[in-house]
């Protein structure tokens, strides 16, 4: 008897363990989104790099959602652009979450772009829509 139960507890364990590291937590889900956007700015692909942008977003200086598409098409089509993230802070409420990243920018052949501001700074509001983590704004506090 002894046996048959603890192999059912071991596999419902096992099961319930399995179950709870599938799933991600939303913070980790922010990330993930913003990390295959980077992997795609360093990569020179602007679509796959303005996927995650909501229809509704908005960005420096009123930048919509089709100007920011557009940014990225010219900025990656005439040079390679290398993304380090120094840090990178997700607060998570409900269905939205901000964002805090401090990177650094490098151009082609290791050189920083542009050599006066390569350490940026940018805050990042997400709304989760369907399962998705979806980019309404991004906006650099210093204004650059």
């Amino acid at each position: 008897m002894k046996i048959r139960f603890r192999i059912p507890l071991l596999t419902g364990l096992v099961l319930l363990a399995f179950l709870a590291c599938g799933r991600k937590r939303p913070e980790d889900q922010v990330r993930a989104a913003f990390e295959r956007c980077r992997a795609a700015v360093e990569a020179g692909d602007a679509s796959r790099a303005a996927e995650p942008l909501d229809p509704t977003f908005r960005g420096p200086e009123g930048m919509d959602r089709g100007t920011a598409q557009l940014f990225l098409m010219g900025t990656l089509r005439r040079q390679k652009v290398g993304i380090t993230v120094l840090r990178n802070e997700v607060r998570v409420e409900g269905p939205e979450a901000t964002q805090e990243v401090d990177l650094v920018l490098t151009g082609k052949g290791g050189g920083l772009l542009p050599e006066d501001a390569s350490r940026r700074t940018f805050l990042l509001r997400w709304r989760e829509t369907g399962g998705q983590w979806k980019l309404l704004e991004l906006q650099s506090p210093d204004g650059r």
